[in-house]
């Protein structure tokens, strides 16, 4: 039985002949001949995108093109030529929706919205400017960063087909100046990836060879000190067959979501970074603190509507119950200590003497504005059934830490104020000292934004370094594993 998007295929492609009455594509003109060329070729070569040709079955086409080239006036085999005609046209259709919205299930688990995508809009367009190839090659360089992992995936593919790169024995430890086999194979391994250009087998652990490191590392995601210990020796022994199908596994994460179309925000989990993107490029970036593993930050995509300056934090139920109210039976003056306090349903104080702590469910904890608020200084909005945003902490230490779990769900930002700046750079009338004022103020204010910036909150293990490298991230929360 064919799969629900086969028979949507099959659909599609019947309603384009209709549209077109019947007429053939890929057969009734020179031109016609070298598109189909163009799609069988792209089809064949469809392991560039990480996808599998045995999905498109190109080899029995191409057969079946081949026999009817024997007979092309054969009365008889014009049931064949239909069919073939139809067959090429579902491939288009299968192949582009492939590229632009992805193949497996586990794309529904990140809460966005994929691309709209009209693959019979797009092959006529192809057809009408007779360039099939270079529609499909437009589809494949939709995203610089999907485009720059694409040529990423032949280079390591390369590396592993000539034998992958040598291991490093998981106890060695390096310093500065020091000497031994061990220096010469860490060359050889860093010069397989391109992170080392010295020497082939340099004398001792030197200046070039740590700078080298230090490259490996800050594209690992590791704290780029130049030191080799355990952590740098577990990223160096990973195999290259591994990170192939790593890199294989986040092309299809890219294809889950739309290209970049103006500006928008971009967290991605694994590496512990937001990125604003815009038609400059990347004009702000920072490092972020996420969900525990118990806590996961959700994969999904909003719109920022609104920002709250000097925000009050509303406790969740989940964090009061388990936190809150444990801390406050040990410790009378934990309110106090926290600068919390006690509200009803409908947000009237409560003296926290007339409360049943056993049962405060008819209650609200929240924190008051100021700078030990758990929020800090502001929070940024884009409504969402996870009731997650991105906000402010007074936990600034946390940053310098090479993993990031910490928080409840939420996404903590290292530059906030800089943030604020820039979703309401449109509004001139927020200044930077009125920002910074609003900030620091002791009453919560609300601000709308003119234009809603959309956010994505991403899971990508791998993708493109500014150089036009690759980077790795650790699977933080085990998604690589289940595909998702």
């Amino acid at each position: 039985m064919r799969s629900a998007s086969g028979r949507h295929l099959w659909t599609a492609t019947r309603e384009f002949y209709q549209k077109r009455a019947f007429d053939p594509v890929w057969r009734s003109a020179e031109s016609a001949k070298h598109d189909a060329d163009e799609l069988i070729d792209a089809l064949v070569h469809s392991d560039r995108d990480a996808l599998d040709p045995a999905r498109y079955r190109a080899a029995e086409v191409i057969r079946l093109r081949q026999d009817l080239a024997r007979n092309p006036t054969d009365q008889k085999d014009a049931l064949r030529f239909a069919l073939l005609d139809a067959r090429l046209t579902y491939l288009y259709l299968q192949y582009a929706t492939d590229l632009t919205t992805g193949i497996t299930d586990a794309r529904h688990r990140w809460k966005i919205p994929p691309m709209r995508f009209d693959g019979a809009a797009a092959l006529s367009d192809a057809l009408t400017r007779d360039c099939v190839g270079q529609a499909l090659v437009e589809l494949q360089q939709r995203d610089p960063d999907y485009a720059a992992l694409r040529n990423a995936l032949q280079r390591y593919r390369t590396i592993a087909a000539h034998g992958g790169w040598p291991s490093l024995p998981p106890d060695i430890r390096l310093k500065p100046g020091a000497r031994g086999a061990a220096v010469a194979l860490l060359a050889k391994r860093l010069s397989i990836t391109g992170d080392y250009a010295g020497p082939g087998a340099p004398a001792s652990y030197d200046a070039p060879l740590q700078d080298a490191v230090k490259r490996f590392q800050q594209r690992h995601g590791l704290t780029p000190d130049g030191a080799i210990g355990r952590r740098t020796i577990q990223e160096l022994n990973v195999p290259a067959a591994a990170r192939v199908r790593q890199i294989a596994l986040n092309m299809e994460r890219w294809r889950w979501i739309p290209p970049r179309h103006g500006r928008r925000i971009v967290v991605n989990v694994p590496e512990y970074r937001l990125e604003v993107q815009d038609s400059s490029g990347v004009p702000l970036s920072m490092r972020v603190v996420v969900g525990k593993k118990d806590a996961q930050t959700p994969t999904f995509s909003g719109e920022m509507t609104y920002l709250v300056f000097a925000p009050f934090w509303n406790v969740p139920a989940d964090i009061a119950e388990k936190e809150t109210v444990p801390s406050l039976l040990k410790d009378a003056a934990f309110l106090q200590r926290t600068n919390m306090e006690i509200v009803d349903k409908r947000g009237r104080h409560v003296d926290p003497n007339n409360v049943d702590l056993s049962d405060p469910r008819g209650y609200r904890f929240r924190q008051r504005p100021g700078r030990t608020n758990s929020l800090g200084l502001v929070k940024f909005m884009f409504p969402n059934p996870y009731n997650v945003y991105l906000h402010d902490t007074p936990a600034d230490a946390l940053f310098t830490r090479e993993t990031r779990t910490f928080s409840h769900g939420c996404v903590r930002l290292e530059k906030p104020e800089k943030l604020a700046a820039y979703v309401l750079g449109g509004q001139p009338e927020w200044t930077e000292d009125r920002i910074r004022e609003a900030m620091n103020g002791s009453e919560q204010q609300t601000v709308r934004l003119r234009e809603t910036i959309p956010v994505y909150i991403t899971y990508f293990t791998a993708r493109a370094s500014r150089d036009g490298g690759v980077m790795f991230f650790g699977d933080v929360y085990g998604r690589d594993g289940g595909a998702s």
